[in-house]
């Protein structure tokens, strides 16, 4: 008796937000798509998933039981043709390397993969390479110290991290033994995140660079680096370790060199399939220092941004790519408008959000606290209430755009503003600038 013809099954590794398009994309070609999910698929705001998008949804215990997810892909793998997959959380992005070696997909392949998200490797292999000046050690290692030993002020982060939690800024002795007692509360409200962080249990200490913070947009096809373009940041005045909001794209004098480092940073790391999202520091001149080196795409909706910038569906690249077939990148260095994905913190001292109204010209408004939740009063990356994309046909425009819709949203009944937590640091080639 011959065996049932398998489907052609494209998997998404914890589906949610932006990764809806790709999963939409992936169903308009005819394949069976398949979620292996911890979380329960959205089902409110502008990434809920609708009916008839997603086939079939292979619960996922905990990303952090390796032993476990390992078991699910053997099975996904078994019974699937798997011609494609996507992953956008990094808990996720190793088991997706397993997955797409043992589909023989293009990859880079899960021990780089897993390589790339460990920081400290990250850090000591490209000093070691020469592409770093900064110096790092272990937390541990660190509060075994008797005097500051760097000559700056350094960060303390997670070895695998993920949405800037648990990052710090210190500058001395009792600046990093405070944030270490901290760190070690694990204070990270989403349980996904702080399993995978708490997983490793060690974090870094490294040198902190100076400059402008920016980061780099590439599709990577089976080695060849393509650059999409850069994202520009604004950030709190009160705290710039806060990112208020992404722009892209973000044009920079020193693009060019920019490019080429990024192209040196793949190759040291063995990053040689998907897309990537690079954070980098950028002086006036000097060295460019890679920050963090994420093997995925930009996250919160920078893919619908990056669309709005090209005029195209930014989801057929990506999809492309992950089922292994060269994307058409006719649209490289042609883009027609600017758009920005903002991040609105509540007002001071305000302890619950009951309403949050986007105005109107805007898109992918979206809920960051459920209604009624309580709030910190406080202005962190984790007090963030909402979410929205605005664009404009030139970068002038957007940036006035831009600080308009934070102004004019409504919260609480209320708009937002000139609250002192909305007051932010500008990107600094970016409101002057023209999309070329």
């Amino acid at each position: 008796m011959t065996a049932p013809e398998k489907k052609q099954a494209f998997v998404l590794l914890e589906l949610m937000n932006h990764m809806l398009l790709i999963a939409r994309e992936a169903k308009r070609r005819g394949f069976h798509v398949i979620a292996l999910n911890h979380g329960p698929l959205q089902d409110q705001g502008p990434f809920a998933v609708p009916d008839g998008v997603v086939d079939e949804v292979v619960p996922v215990a905990s990303w952090s039981d390796a032993e476990h997810v390992g078991k699910l892909v053997d099975a996904v793998h078994t019974a699937h043709d798997v011609v494609g997959t996507y992953a956008a959380f990094e808990p996720t992005l190793r088991f997706e390397a397993e997955l797409r070696a043992r589909a023989g997909l293009p990859t880079s392949g899960p021990d780089a993969v897993g390589r790339a998200l460990d920081k400290a490797h990250v850090r000591r292999e490209l000093y070691a390479g020469e592409l770093s000046t900064l110096r790092s050690v272990s937390l541990t290692e660190a509060l075994t110290w008797e005097t500051w030993e760097f000559e700056r002020p350094a960060v303390l982060k997670p070895a695998n991290g993920t949405g800037s939690a648990l990052c710090f800024m210190v500058g001395s002795l009792e600046e990093l033994r405070a944030a270490a007692d901290q760190a070690a509360s694990g204070a990270v409200v989403n349980p996904m995140m702080k399993d995978y962080i708490l997983a490793h249990g060690e974090f870094v200490l490294e040198e902190r660079a100076e400059g402008e913070l920016l980061s780099v947009e590439s599709l990577v096809d089976r080695g060849e680096v393509h650059v999409v373009g850069l994202t520009g940041r604004y950030v709190s005045a009160l705290d710039p370790v806060v990112e208020q909001g992404l722009v892209f794209p973000y044009p920079h004098p020193r693009r060019a060199e920019i490019e080429a480092v990024t192209r040196e940073f793949h190759a040291a790391l063995g990053i040689v399939h998907g897309p990537t999202h690079l954070e980098v520091m950028v002086p006036d001149e000097g060295p460019i220092e890679l920050i963090d080196f994420n093997v995925r795409t930009a996250g919160l909706a920078m893919v619908v941004c990056m669309g709005n910038a090209f005029g195209i569906d930014y989801a057929r690249p990506l999809t492309d790519l992950a089922c292994g077939t060269a994307p058409d990148l006719a649209f490289l260095g042609h883009p027609v408008r600017a758009s920005a994905d903002l991040l609105l913190l509540p007002p001071p001292e305000a302890t619950e959000m009951r309403e949050i109204v986007f105005p109107e010209g805007t898109e992918y408004g979206r809920h960051m606290k459920a209604i009624g939740q309580p709030l910190s009063g406080r202005a962190d990356q984790l007090d963030v209430v909402g979410m929205v994309i605005v664009t404009a046909d030139t970068v002038a425009e957007l940036h006035d755009a831009a600080l308009a819709v934070r102004r004019n949203t409504l919260f609480d009944g209320r708009p937002l503003g000139d609250n002192p937590n909305n007051q932010l640091l500008f990107p600094r080639f970016h409101h002057s600038a023209t999309l070329a």
